[in-house]
């Protein structure tokens, strides 16, 4: 099944891992643990900026340091949220893409034509 996906054989091990991970959101709440939804959570957050390093470093070829900045931008529009009691993530989540997206913006604006060292530089 797996090898039809990413082209690749892959073992046991691998799709058990893979069918747990896309089972514990499920099961987590069900069971009342808290501590693992919150950990899967994290390690959901932390996957997706691996594979945005990924998609830029393996497909582009383009080092950037960049990608740290906008998972602090928008952790910190998160926590200004949260100074001023506003504790709706559905408040909280839009507004810290939207921002970290307009610094991607001007970022991406900015380091659009660099190559080489200058563009590790700026980003």
């Amino acid at each position: 099944m797996l090898k039809a996906l990413f082209g690749r054989p892959t073992s046991a091990t691998t799709t058990l891992l893979l069918v747990v991970f896309a089972a514990t959101p499920f099961v987590a709440p069900a069971v009342g643990e808290a501590f693992y939804v919150d950990v899967f959570a994290r390690i959901m957050i932390w996957s997706i900026a691996a594979v945005g390093l990924n998609l830029i470093l393996g497909y582009g070829g383009m080092v950037s340091f960049g990608h740290a900045a906008y998972i602090g931008i928008g952790g910190y529009t998160v926590a200004i949220f949260g100074f001023h009691e506003i504790n709706n993530g559905f408040i909280q989540w839009p507004v810290a893409l939207a921002i970290s997206g307009l610094a991607a913006l001007v970022f991406g604006a900015i380091s659009l034509r660099t190559r080489g060292v200058y563009f590790i530089m700026i980003t």
